[in-house]
């Protein structure tokens, strides 16, 4: 049996602490995976908001070096730095996503699917993937969730060019990613847009042209000034509220019959609301919305690129990844996530 340590998320609105677990040697599809960093995504505050049925372990993505595996694995091998993530490598449509694996807390076996804020963790095989060893693994311990969720979607589009008028709602993290893709892409119109006015001028180290605080009283002037009054080709909300994607819908680009088609909104921030939308208006105006779940990524052909780009310096990942805490510093992280006090994307270091 393996001990470690691991935040273990027990009651709503308590703190959290670092507390031991136990879990045996991994089956023939599983790893046991040293942790090293792990990026503290804005969606573990989801997770917080909920009222857990048994202790639950937190965190989807980080870097690490693999302790031992199941005799089944091959993709990697003991002593390989590799990068996890909740998407799954080398998936196919026979793909099970819901391997859970088990661990012990206080005496009783429960059940985890991926966590990596723990000194170890023993997950299935699919959410661990080789990363170069000249790759920094602090910084690209946001690879896994927070970069192909915000950068990849840019750059895997092949509509989106560099006369292209868009828009990013949110500069949180993902958002930052977003507006450094469409920069990379050659894209000259870049809006950002956000209430927070720190992190509207953070987004300039980013490549964005435009900044528009959305609590601004004239708002939707700005931006149809900005847009020419024609709208915008492409619009992504990294906000994942209501009332911003409404928002958004009314500032794409519409069709103009026998000249031009309307403009798309992709969707990656996450709420439980329904959007109202008028199907005669969507065909009128020739607009697409579209959900992006973890940027379409597909790990074994996305994962090249994107190291390719870290290492040509063109994904700033030295610029987003801006705050760094002790495991044992979680809570303190997480109420600066909860606050907005966090410019770009903060990471854990799990062993120091």
């Amino acid at each position: 049996m393996h001990k470690t340590e691991a935040i273990v998320y027990k009651s709503k609105n308590q703190k959290l602490f670092l507390e031991e677990i136990n879990f045996s040697d991994p089956k023939p599809n599983e790893v046991i995976v040293k942790n090293l960093y792990a990026g503290l995504c804005g969606s573990i505050l989801i997770n917080l908001s909920r009222k857990p049925k048994n202790p639950e372990l937190l965190g989807h993505e980080g870097t690490g070096i693999v302790l031992s595996k199941g005799k089944n694995v091959k993709h990697v091998k003991v002593g390989d730095k590799v990068l996890i993530s909740w998407m799954p490598y080398g998936a196919d449509k026979k793909t099970k996503y819901l391997n859970f694996t088990e661990f012990f807390y206080k005496g009783k076996k429960y059940e985890s699917l991926i966590y990596t804020l723990s000194k170890k963790s023993k997950i299935h095989s699919q959410f661990v993937s080789k990363i170069p060893n000249d790759i920094n693994l602090k910084n690209s311990s946001i690879v896994g969730c927070a970069v192909i969720s915000g950068y990849l979607p840019i750059i895997k589009s092949e509509k989106i060019n560099k006369n292209s008028k868009v828009a990013v709602y949110g500069m949180g993290g993902l958002g930052l990613l977003a507006v450094n893709a469409l920069e990379r892409s050659g894209v000259k119109e870049i809006t950002a847009i956000d209430i927070d006015p720190k992190k509207l001028n953070f987004s300039k180290k980013f490549g964005a042209k435009y900044l528009v605080n959305f609590n601004d009283k004239n708002f939707d002037n700005k931006l149809k000034k900005i847009s020419n009054n024609d709208g915008y080709d492409y619009i992504f909300d990294y906000v994942g509220n209501k009332i911003v994607q409404q928002n958004c819908l009314t500032h794409l680009k519409k069709c103009i019959a026998g000249f031009c088609s309307g403009g798309s909104l992709g969707i990656v921030g996450f709420h439980y609301d329904k959007l109202e939308i008028s199907a005669k208006d969507l065909l009128m105006n020739e607009n697409t919305i579209y959900g992006i779940r973890g940027g379409s990524a597909v790990m074994r052909v996305d994962l090249p690129k994107i190291y390719k780009d870290i290492k040509n310096r063109k994904l700033y990942l030295n610029k987003i990844v801006s705050d760094t805490y002790k495991l044992k510093d979680i809570n303190i992280a997480l109420n600066k996530l909860k606050s907005g006090k966090i410019l770009g994307r903060s990471v854990i270091s799990i062993q120091k």
